[in-house]
């Protein structure tokens, strides 16, 4: 039985060569690190299911965490970095059968300091992961 697991920092870097010189950056790895939380990626497919650019789901995560830092080595003011974090979505939501599909605004409702555009994705059916939500009863 083949185990599939969630997409990783190194598949990331792997997958996207113009990003290798991210390899070992803390900051970076971090910024992946929240963004493959598993709650975050529950909600970014919950934003994409409803025609919401993946990335609404925890910007605010990430700019707090870049805001957060005194020296940071992966810095959001700067092209390459947001777009290196548009890679990351991209890396983290393929396994779950989801493509790249357009770039548009941000929702303004989310006030994003860094990011004035993200990817919309769409389902190609061609998933290795799933997310599943449940309702268990608490024995207590």
């Amino acid at each position: 039985m083949e185990v599939c697991l969630k997409a990783s920092f190194g598949d990331f870097i792997a997958g996207n060569p113009n990003c290798k010189k991210l390899k070992g950056d803390p900051d970076a790895e971090a910024i992946f690190g929240i963004l493959s939380k598993d709650g975050n990626i529950i909600a970014m497919i919950d934003m994409l299911e409803s025609g919401k650019p993946a990335l609404a789901a925890c910007v605010k995560e990430v700019e707090r965490y870049a805001d957060s830092r005194e020296s940071p080595t992966f810095d959001l003011n700067v092209d390459f970095s947001k777009q290196a974090v548009g890679r990351m979505v991209k890396t983290i939501v393929e396994p779950f059968g989801y493509e790249s599909h357009i770039q548009r605004e941000m929702p303004k409702s989310l006030e994003s300091k860094y990011f004035t555009s993200a990817h919309f994705y769409r389902k190609t059916g061609e998933a290795t992961m799933k997310v599943v939500k449940a309702i268990v009863e608490i024995e207590g």
